[in-house]
């Protein structure tokens, strides 16, 4: 008669099967963690320096960097711990650490964002700077977790090649999770401050996890509790805490409105200076100014500009033609409002990407749901390239007889709105003598983004026209100054734009050949539209004006 097995024996050996199941998950976990933490602070790294230093290729180009610097400094580090600690008892604390310097964020943020000393610093090195000091440690220590978790997944004595794979493979797939999960949902649902304080929390439960024998981690797990109801927390005490820890923004009863969306930080605020007039900001630059007693008033030079080049271009229109208008950039909704003023029975159409923009519209500036203004919630090249592609199959085209450019800012133009392809595209828009506008920020001096601009649009339009916004027109000796380009199929007659309306000046025909001169003739396109870097004189004189 056959042996039996013992039961006792294949109970213990499941046991043993099971523990060293759990054994082997541990470490892939540890840096599925780690990792998806790391990621999670380095997309909302980009949207906390924004409100000081804007979003630009400098600064996404600081934060990665100088994430991917703390990272190599903690994996070197990380391995030196792993061979003095026992890796359970080293990830404890690493955790604890993590845990403590990711809750520092926000208010670090604040502080290295209003440090008199950076401020002074040139543009580029400012950003460095407050990169630096905010996120490197963070990251050093997130990065210190994967050479000690990958120490203890090596000690279990499987085969090293499949035991260093399945690591890297697991801190692969967090820095994934995190990224789409922080970039698609968390930002926009909880706001920067708060998805920190949850990275903070996830750290403090795996230093937990990892049987940290002291008190400290659950003092600690005080600490950010209190830190959630400083940030959160509905009573007066939390509110005034949470202000001066930098965990909540200021909400007096100038601030109308306040959202943070995939797209930027939207603050809808009362401007001292001017009565009755409220600012958008998005990030840290003010988009919009808008009078409450006159929506349509233009308050903006640009806008000015935009106004009196309609008013040229239709001077000589049939009676009865109706004005067909798209607008690049919603902002404050201010142009069209005054278009609509000016031409009731006109058809608007407006591209503005982010829904909740025009959610501020509606709520803070007085801009009616029942609108005629269509608002088309998306990039502004997707919706113009959406017209073209609906013509193609048929449908009936919409030809437009003004194309406003609403949608840059002085730090980081969008620059797939800035080529010679896109504009292409816009003048299959426009009607035979329509006009394209775009407000652009250089300096005369440098003018290598503002000659850019006036190239390509020369390469897709046949008449091309520069307007300084100030009366005295661009010298060597300005500083920034706000341009309009405006192209057309058919020649402007602009003669009366100074002397009629004292809105800008046109700029002269050798003017704009200095402007050629000094861009070297460059034409943007898809494939190379350095606009960032065009734009470093601008950047480097931001805090000098």
């Amino acid at each position: 008669m056959a042996d039996l097995p013992d039961p006792k024996t294949s109970e213990e050996a499941e046991t043993r099967d099971s523990r060293s199941f759990w054994l082997w998950v541990l470490p892939n976990f540890t840096v599925f963690v780690s990792s998806l933490c790391i990621m999670v602070v380095e997309l909302v790294a980009g949207r906390l320096i924004a409100r000081y230093v804007g979003s630009s290729l400098y600064t996404w180009t600081s934060v990665i960097g100088i994430v991917l610097g703390g990272i190599a400094a903690g994996n070197y580090i990380g391995g030196r711990l792993a061979d003095r600690y026992r890796p359970s008892d080293a990830l404890a604390s690493l955790f604890l650490v993590a845990s403590a310097t990711c809750l520092l964020i926000p208010m670090l943020n604040v502080r290295a964002g209003n440090w008199m000393l950076l401020r002074d610093q040139e543009w580029v090195l400012r950003i460095f700077g407050h990169v630096f000091l905010v996120f490197f440690l963070p990251s050093t220590l997130l990065g210190t977790i994967g050479p000690v978790a990958a120490k203890m997944a090596l000690d279990l004595g499987r085969e090293t090649g499949r035991t260093v794979g399945s690591v890297y493979s697991w801190g692969a797939v967090g820095s994934i999770v995190g990224t789409f999960l922080t970039g698609y949902y968390l930002i926009a649902r909880m706001g920067t401050v708060a998805v920190l304080l949850s990275v903070a929390a996830i750290l403090l439960a795996m230093a937990l996890l990892f049987g940290s024998r002291s008190m400290l981690p659950f003092l600690w797990a005080g600490v950010i509790g209190a830190s959630f109801l400083a940030m959160a927390g509905p009573f007066e005490q939390a509110r005034v805490a949470g202000e001066r820890l930098g965990l909540r923004p200021s909400h007096g009863n100038w601030v109308h409105f306040r959202e943070e969306t995939q797209y930027s930080t939207i603050t809808v605020e009362d401007e001292d200076d001017m009565p009755g007039v409220r600012s958008m900001t998005l990030d840290f630059l003010i988009h919009a100014y808008v009078n409450m007693d006159q929506p349509e008033e233009l308050i903006y030079e640009y806008e000015q500009v935009y106004a009196a080049v309609t008013r040229a271009a239709v001077q000589d229109w049939p009676v009865g033609r109706r004005l067909r208008a798209l607008s690049l950039g919603g902002g404050g909704f201010v142009f069209p409002r005054w278009l609509l003023r000016q031409w009731p029975d006109s058809y608007l159409e407006v591209a503005e990407i982010d829904p909740e923009v025009t959610r501020a519209a509606y709520e803070s500036f007085g801009l009616s749901r029942q609108t005629p203004i269509r608002v088309f919630n998306l990039d502004a090249r997707n919706h113009v390239e959406d017209i073209l592609r609906q013509a193609e199959e048929g449908a009936a085209g919409r030809k437009f007889d003004f194309i406003y450019a609403d949608a840059f800012n002085h730090y980081s133009p969008p620059f797939h709105l800035t080529t010679r392809e896109f504009n292409d595209k816009l003048r299959l828009l426009l009607a035979p003598d329509g006009v394209l506008l775009a407000n652009v920020i250089d300096v005369y001096q440098s003018g290598r983004f503002i000659g850019a601009m006036i190239n390509t649009l020369e390469a897709s339009f046949p008449h091309v026209y520069a307007i300084s916004s100030s009366l005295a027109g661009p010298s060597d000796d300005d500083g920034r100054d706000t341009f309009i380009v405006a192209a057309s199929g058919q020649p402007l007659d602009l003669g009366d734009l100074v002397g009629g309306i004292g809105t800008g000046m046109v700029l002269d025909p050798e003017q704009l050949t200095t402007l050629r001169r000094r861009s070297d003739a460059f034409v943007l396109t898809d494939d190379l539209a350095p606009v960032d870097n065009m734009l470093a004189p601008v950047i480097r004189m931001a805090d000098k004006q």
